[in-house]
């Protein structure tokens, strides 16, 4: 049974063209929201972070809007790129799973993205020092370094 955003019931198959919102309340998900997508139903960690969605049936294109290319210079940059994508897709599924807590693939996908998350912080601290105030190294490493702000910075 699908119902359109004002809970009207909504007849036959051809609701796509027709709503811009319908909800399928006997299985629990929106309309073709993980089927018919591309990479597993998941836009890749760059493709998300640029448009700020991991799913790209639910992705709404704004007008001619065009999501601007990421660009990391330096290892360092690339290596902080490489976490916030998968910090936005963590959240993204985070999210995702709050409505659809059934949805093994997107929990193992969510577990894949920490634990690869988990590793890349790991290793920034490791090579760049700490990351967050809970990444605590053997030196104190506060005001050593280039800041984010000064010449050769992010």
């Amino acid at each position: 049974m699908l119902f359109d955003k004002n809970g009207m019931y909504i007849i036959g198959d051809d609701y796509e063209s027709n709503y811009d919102f319908a909800v399928d309340i006997l299985n629990g998900k929106i309309p073709n929201s993980v089927d018919a997508k591309s990479n597993n139903g998941f836009y890749s960690l760059e493709e998300a972070l640029k448009r700020g969605n991991l799913f790209p049936s639910l992705y709404n294109k704004y007008k001619n809007y065009q999501p601007m290319e990421l660009k990391a210079n330096t290892a360092r940059e690339k290596a902080l790129l490489k976490i916030q994508m998968l910090d936005f897709a963590i959240n993204d599924l985070n999210l995702y799973l709050d409505l659809y807590p059934n949805d093994i693939e997107a929990y193992q996908l969510f577990k894949k993205y920490v634990k690869s998350c988990l590793e890349m912080k790991d290793e920034y601290t490791s090579i760049y020092g700490p990351l967050t105030l809970d990444s605590v190294t053997d030196d104190y490493e506060w005001s050593k370094g280039i800041w984010p702000w000064e010449e050769g910075g992010m």
